[in-house]
């Protein structure tokens, strides 16, 4: 049997381990929020229009809504990742930049 060298070093410290337990309770909270409104709206329009899920995995996007996903998935993906920094800087002014609005102060 091969026997398999690990690192020495310490990948997960205790607040990098905090940091991804930050991250994924925030990825966590927006999957759920997304599944509970995708059952919502995929219900509403075979109710009110006869769309089925199968026309929604069959749509093919054009440049504008490509571009558009595309910003959507960055500020997921912002949120997620940014998790351990929301954690740790909490003023308005913090959250306001991160979320992308510029600060009540301008300087953002």
């Amino acid at each position: 049997m091969t026997r398999v060298e690990m690192p020495t070093d310490t990948t997960l410290d205790a607040s990098s381990t905090d940091d991804l337990a930050r991250m994924l309770m925030a990825l966590i909270q927006e999957v759920w929020v997304m599944r509970d409104r995708m059952a919502v709206t995929e219900k509403l329009l075979l109710q009110k229009t006869g769309l089925t899920a199968q026309d929604i995995d069959d749509y093919v996007a054009d440049a504008a809504t490509t571009s558009e996903i595309e910003v959507l998935r960055d500020r997921f993906a912002a949120r997620v990742i940014g998790a351990p920094v929301a954690a740790r800087e909490r003023s308005v002014e913090a959250i306001l930049s991160r979320a992308g609005f510029a600060s009540r102060s301008g300087n953002v």
